[in-house]
């Protein structure tokens, strides 16, 4: 595409458009940071991972309270009233009336000595502690991977839209050119409704990248539960793209079946399920008990007052099951089949992470690999688009080849960006695999990140009134910015264009009437010329 044909008042709002809803950054835009901490603070699957926590550990000091002596305290008073009907000598009956008041107070305790199923159930609840401690650790980890996914998406989305912006405002300039070549006769309908057909598909792109963009925004939103709208960029100066160390997978995956906090969960989950099966033989075993129990029974009525007995017992009781009609028998095959479905469980996703982990720790190392490659691509296609434009003005190149060439240019930036995300979440990943993922890892990250609030790439002011001179070709120093580079390629070739040698053409119009006299070069330049020869080039 040739830049000129962008008049100066259609620039500057293509500036306007990269700096603002693109790529700019405001001073109070969110940071990885201060979205994980919000997130940790809000995102209700946490919360709730937390509640659950919370309360598995109290399964201990349930199970410890069984095994703890128990006191118990019973006070009995009652107002009683008798009739006593009796026949005197003569044999008529007499009723007499006895009201009398009795009372009963005892202290008891007990005291469990053996009792087989209350040992085993407080290692359970142990072990389920473990499970619930391990889970929440599952929980943070999942967290900082989330917060980290929906952050970086929403960094996509937005790069994604101003490339398209930048894109359809391109085409728009071209579609606009080829119609001016038109009119002038330079150009064919075939550059118009190519133009126009690109035109047309990056309008349909524009809406889902802006329906991209707010479905990014509504996901960190619902981790964070605050409402996002600008976020810190990632600086790619700042980018360390680093192999993952240890180099080795096989050292990942050792460290992923050691610490990875779902891996201990389940492993903690086959010991309770172990003293489930204990718990279950148990009900075989006696139980054995030291009881006491001091009492006194007091009494008052016409006859007697305050005639009490003072009772104190202290004994064993002992309890040994006989016959239970096969119930502890089929606690405990129950039990047993529950054990070996934990172990299954456990097996199956040590196996999964085993392999997830080794696919992640391939994304960060190839992850490297393909950022370096498609940040030469991007110099490669910026020297592609000005190939392209030097062939146009001197007739090797057709208006489709410079279309082709554009997209290329704005689909590498694209495909870097995106790169660099999927290696940043592949690392990511893969610590979390491996139970390494930490505030500190997230606040490493972070610092990749702009937060000061303005682009170190933005565009510069429109200098379309300073003096035109010569520009090199494209530099081949490493890109940053995709669109803004984009911006700058077309700005170096608008001046490129106005030094470069110009042909003029007159054509025969079939009559006297003056023929357009084009300059390459647009805004294109006619003079009246008289001239009935054809194909005459000066």
């Amino acid at each position: 595409m040739n830049a000129m044909n962008i008049p100066h008042s259609y620039r500057r709002p293509l500036a306007t458009v990269l700096c603002g809803a693109a790529l700019a950054t405001p001073a109070h835009a969110i940071d990885l940071l201060q979205a994980y901490r919000l997130a940790i603070q809000n995102d209700a699957r946490y919360q709730a991972a937390r509640a659950d926590a919370a309360a598995s550990r109290e399964a201990e000091p349930q199970a410890l309270s069984q095994l703890l002596p128990n006191f118990n305290a019973n006070l009995q008073r009652s107002d009683n009233s008798a009739d006593i009907t009796s026949r005197n000598i003569l044999g008529h009956p007499v009723t007499n009336r006895q009201d009398y008041i009795s009372s009963n107070y005892a202290v008891s305790v007990r005291q469990p000595l053996y009792r087989r199923f209350n040992f085993v159930a407080l290692e359970q609840a142990k072990f389920q502690v473990a499970s619930a401690e391990a889970n929440l650790d599952r929980n943070l980890q999942d967290l900082l991977t989330r917060v980290s996914g929906a952050y970086f998406d929403a960094l996509m989305a937005d790069e994604t839209l101003g490339q398209v912006l930048v894109q359809k405002e391109a085409y728009a300039a071209q579609l606009k050119s080829s119609q001016r070549r038109f009119e002038a006769g330079q150009g064919t309908r075939t550059d118009i409704d190519d133009a126009q057909t690109r035109y047309d598909m990056i309008l349909a792109q524009e809406l889902e990248a802006r329906q991209n963009v707010d479905y990014s925004r509504r996901q960190l939103q619902l981790i964070t539960n605050q409402p996002v709208h600008q976020l810190a960029v990632l600086t790619p100066a700042h980018l360390q793209l680093v192999e993952p160390q240890p180099v080795r997978p096989e050292e990942w995956v050792q460290r992923g079946e050691d610490v990875n906090p779902e891996l201990k969960a389940l492993r903690a989950n086959i010991q309770a399920a172990e003293q489930e099966v204990a718990k279950a033989n148990a009900g075989h075993h006696p139980t054995v008990d030291l009881v006491a129990q001091r009492s006194r029974q007091q009494s008052a009525s016409e006859n007697t007052i305050n005639q009490g007995y003072l009772t104190t017992s202290v004994g064993l009781q002992v309890t040994i099951p006989l016959f239970a009609g096969g119930y502890y028998t089929s606690q405990a095959r129950q039990a047993e089949a529950a054990l070996d479905k934990a172990r299954q469980q456990y097996e199956a996703r040590r196996r999964e992470i085993d392999l997830a982990i080794r696919k992640e720790h391939q994304g960060v190392a190839q992850g490297v690999l393909k950022v370096k490659a498609l940040e030469q691509a991007e110099r490669s296609a910026d020297q592609a688009v000005y190939s392209n434009q030097k062939g146009f003005q001197a007739g090797t190149r057709t208006v489709v080849d410079i279309l082709n060439a554009q997209q290329q240019r704005m689909n590498t930036p694209r495909d870097l960006a995106n790169a660099r995300y999927q290696y940043i979440m592949a690392r990511i990943r893969l610590l979390s695999l491996a139970g390494s993922l930490s505030e500190e890892e997230i606040s490493a990250i972070n610092a990749w990140l702009d937060k000061s609030g303005r682009d170190p790439e933005q565009p510069q002011p429109d200098t379309a009134g300073e003096p035109i001179r010569e520009q090199t070709p494209p530099s081949t120093a490493a890109a940053t910015q995709p669109s803004v580079l984009l911006l700058q390629s077309q700005r170096r070739f608008e001046r490129r264009h106005v030094v470069l040698p110009f042909h003029v053409t007159a054509r025969n119009c079939g009559n006297d009437a003056p023929s357009p006299f084009a300059v390459s070069g647009v805004p294109a330049l006619r003079f009246p010329l008289i001239e009935r020869c054809v194909g005459t080039t000066i």
